[in-house]
């Protein structure tokens, strides 16, 4: 499991791991949210650019369909999937495969993102990535939502979030489920 703020790095974590397993000789499958078509429909892609084919998944059981065959299962922006992801999960490892889930820790209010607490408790190992705060300079645990925002799920890049400091984060008023 590897969480933390956007732009951290944590597709490219993934990557390297993905491709490391692939050294080793095992059977991968690296699966994106098929709302998520920043860069590339057809590739987890990073904010430098770097590119690893990925199957799209329009929720947590098309997941599950896809990672059949594979030993190594990848699940990039794992938020998006909400909580159903969990159980999903959970099969794939009672299943015996290595399942890796990059995804953001708080939402734009400032609240964890479901699923990733739960999934950061079935870890065996969490790997936090915080990129520096766009104000200060310290981890950025937070991400400030700069353009208007009308949904829990949104995808955004560089021009719509920041990372941001507990200090320098503004949680957004009333998520639009209030």
């Amino acid at each position: 499991m590897v969480h933390g703020s956007m732009f951290a790095g944590k597709t490219e974590y993934m990557i390297s791991r993905l491709r490391q397993e692939l050294a080793r000789g095992r059977r991968v499958a690296a699966v994106k949210h098929a709302m998520d078509d920043r860069y590339d429909a057809d590739h987890l892609v990073t904010h430098r650019s770097d590119r690893f084919e990925a199957e799209r998944a329009a929720d947590a059981g098309a997941v599950e369909r896809l990672a059949e065959g594979a030993e190594v299962v990848a699940i990039d922006e794992g938020h998006f999937f909400r909580v159903d992801l969990v159980d999903v999960v959970e099969r794939l490892l009672r299943a015996g495969k290595d399942v890796i889930v990059a995804g953001i820790t708080y939402d734009v209010w400032g609240r964890p993102f479901d699923p990733m607490p739960q999934l950061c408790a079935m870890a065996d190992e969490v790997v936090e990535r915080f990129a520096p705060c766009r104000v200060c300079g310290k981890p950025a645990a937070y991400n400030q939502r700069k353009t208007p925002i009308d949904d829990v799920l949104m995808v955004g890049g560089l021009g719509d979030y920041e990372p941001r400091c507990g200090e320098h984060f503004s949680p957004l008023p009333d998520p639009p489920e209030a």
